[in-house]
């Protein structure tokens, strides 16, 4: 049954269209909430927009009622889904609302600790995801958003034990996409790689402002002291993760793209208020999102600690 919910809760939630590629996000997010204090939300939002597409001008009530049955199989069938993976008593609520699903999901990306959203086939996000909709989504958005290709499953990866991979780029934001990358490492039980790359290095600035040379000290090898600096606290938080870091002179997506070839799960910031308004000016994240065949986690300049 669908229910009314108060976005104030933490809230995980997950765009469900009735497709291949949302029942997958069903599936990881599922697996995600595993063991936090949140409760996960299937939304199939636009269902107004689904009626007024297939019927005829002034849609009789045949039209409508099917459309809303359709939705409401999708809902049902996601909910499935997530209590096989968690269990018949959780607490996994269904939401089955008429508006525009980029307003829709706006109301709930303000406050939810995550938005995880499918996508079609690698190189494609679904259509929550592209286009106005998540165009719209995405540069208000204040909570991470998880995009899961329609391939991806745990166990398609080398296995179970895979790493994740995070990026960081001497941003405001690292503190936080380090957050949510070191607690997904730990409650997955895998390594975590950390990875800066850079395709210049002027002396005096970047990351030498933050590192202080010394006499003998290479400019070229700042980075690589920077990054071990910003790691060593967070592993010293999580001594359960084992961490590597390294910084290299590459293209950004490319270096990102080469370590998480084996990996099965990348982590990245966006440098504004939204979680994906930069990736598509940007052509580091948005190259990761379009090319990689595991599931991708955006984290905003605001974005909060997760639960």
């Amino acid at each position: 049954m669908t229910t009314a919910i108060d976005h104030r809760k933490n809230l995980t939630v997950v765009g469900v269209d009735g497709s291949v590629s949302a029942r997958n996000a069903v599936r990881w997010a599922a697996t995600d909430v595993v063991g936090r204090d949140t409760t996960l939300v299937l939304v199939y939002a636009g269902v107004d927009q689904d009626i007024t597409r297939t019927g005829a001008p002034g849609a009789n009530s045949g039209t409508a009622s099917g459309a809303r049955a359709r939705a409401q199989s999708a809902l049902a069938a996601a909910r499935v889904i997530a209590l096989s993976i968690l269990g018949d008593d959780a607490d996994v609520k269904t939401v089955l609302d008429p508006g525009p699903p980029h307003e829709v999901l706006n109301g709930y990306a303000d406050t939810a600790r995550m938005l995880v959203l499918g996508s079609r086939r690698k190189g494609t996000v679904a259509r929550a995801v592209l286009g106005s909709v998540s165009t719209d989504v995405a540069t208000h958005a204040r909570c991470p958003i998880a995009v899961v290709p329609q391939t991806f499953t745990r166990t398609a990866t080398e296995s179970e034990t895979a790493p994740a991979v995070v990026g960081v780029d001497c941003s405001p934001n690292d503190d936080a996409v380090l957050d949510l990358a070191f607690d997904q490492a730990s409650r997955l039980g895998v390594p975590l790689r950390a990875v800066h790359a850079y395709e210049s290095l002027q002396p005096r600035t970047g990351f030498t402002r933050h590192i202080d040379l010394g006499p003998r000290m290479r400019v070229d090898s700042a980075p690589q002291r920077w990054i071990d600096h910003l790691i060593a606290s967070w592993s010293e938080k999580y001594p359960d993760v084992e961490v590597t870091a390294h910084a290299t002179q590459d293209r950004p997506s490319h270096a990102l793209l080469e370590d998480a070839s084996h990996a099965q799960l990348i982590v990245l910031g966006a440098r504004s208020r939204g979680a994906i308004s930069p990736l598509f000016g940007g052509s580091t994240s948005r190259a990761v999102l379009h090319r990689a065949d595991i599931p991708v986690v955006i984290v905003p300049a605001c974005g909060e600690k997760l639960q």
